[in-house]
């Protein structure tokens, strides 16, 4: 029906248009005389860019982390530094842009150039001198954070403590050695376990003290906006002295942007990109990460297209029709694959996967 739709209207136009000079459009690629006045343009291309956002996780062992089962009996806590990659999102936009394989000039008749500017305005065609759309495709500079992780609150309690040792020595009296005691002052430094032991004793009496706030029998003198801060303090030290053993972490976001432009009609799949937990977003030749896949099914065109377009062009030429080229874009669904894991699926619309027709130049507006 469409077919059939698109037969009749072009058959009326050519009834309209038997007496017209006919404009000439011929593709850059023979040979142009420069000396005559032309208009050229472009077929239009489309360019996917896909944006991908992914995090950086970096995290920190405390000092002691290996005291956290036995003193706060928490499991699972790792000692050592680990840097880990995730992808957290992909976002896919198209946009058209001129295509240097196929520009066309536009030779003027008697009647200028036709319905050029509705042609430009519709984006059916394309002013050779159009600026593509500008976007950045390098990623986002990583800032690591292992020179700011600093563990200064340790214990609220000195890290060295003097004891009092008693100590005996012999001394000579009336021609008898007697023992004799001697006292002395020594300064030790505690262990670790020591530290650990005095930190998890602290992080107790926080929560108990906050639990004595949070009761409504136990009389304080603060209410209000005081006692928000005093339960917020008390978090913020909580948070610092567990940190001592569950360690820290810190993300960072990035940002990176790629650009594929589609060009076999019959299906494709290209690597955009690699990545790899331990290094983040890669190069597509970076064979230390794994291959991210786009993929693009082969494109369904209505039938009979191609001979009700044949039909068409020939009845055009024989009734010297004024005709511009342009391109019937296409339907296709893309993915965007990791193994067998599918990240993101979107149905977009390719100019270049279309079909190439001719458009007479005096076609309605809106």
């Amino acid at each position: 029906m469409m077919s059939k739709n698109l037969f009749l209207a072009v058959l009326s136009l050519v009834l309209l248009g038997c007496n017209s000079k006919t404009i000439q459009v011929e593709p850059a690629g023979k040979t142009i005389d420069y000396k005559k006045v032309a208009v050229y343009y472009s077929l239009p291309r489309t360019v996917v860019y896909v944006k991908v956002v992914s995090s950086q996780s970096e995290y920190f062992p405390g000092p002691y982390a290996d005291y956290a089962k036995k003193f706060l009996g928490i499991d699972g806590v790792s000692n050592t530094e680990k840097v880990e990659y995730l992808i957290e999102k992909i976002d896919v936009e198209t946009t058209a842009e001129p295509d240097p394989k196929a520009v066309f000039a536009i030779y003027p008749s008697g009647k200028g150039y036709g319905n050029f500017i509705n042609l430009s305005n519709e984006g059916l065609i394309l002013p050779v001198n159009q600026t593509p759309e500008s976007r950045a495709i390098a990623k986002n500079k990583e800032v690591s954070s292992k020179g700011e992780v600093i563990y200064k609150d340790l214990s609220v309690n000195p890290f060295v403590a003097e004891e009092s040792t008693t100590f005996y020595g012999r001394t000579l009296r009336d021609s008898v050695y007697v023992r004799v005691p001697i006292q002395r002052s020594m300064t030790i430094e505690r262990n670790l376990e020591e530290k650990a032991k005095e930190a998890a004793d602290f992080i107790f009496s926080i929560r108990k003290k906050r639990l004595d706030f949070l009761t409504p029998d136990i009389d304080h003198p603060f209410s209000g906006d005081a006692l928000k801060l005093i339960l917020k303090e008390l978090q913020r030290l909580e948070d610092e002295y567990l940190a001592l053993f569950v360690g820290k972490r810190f993300t960072h976001t990035f940002t990176q942007t790629y650009s594929f432009i589609p060009s076999n009609t019959e299906g494709e799949s290209a690597i955009l990109f690699r990545f790899s937990e331990s290094k983040g977003l890669l190069s597509s030749t970076d064979l230390s990460g794994r291959p991210i896949l786009i993929e693009f099914d082969q494109p369904e065109y209505p039938e009979n297209i191609d001979a009700t377009k044949n039909s068409l062009e020939t009845i055009a030429l024989k009734a010297k029709i004024d005709r511009f080229y342009y391109r019937i874009p296409v339907a296709v669904n893309m993915r965007v694959i990791d193994g067998k894991q599918l990240l993101v699926e979107k149905r977009l619309s390719i100019f270049q996967y279309g079909l190439l027709a001719q458009l007479p130049v005096n076609f309605p507006g809106k």
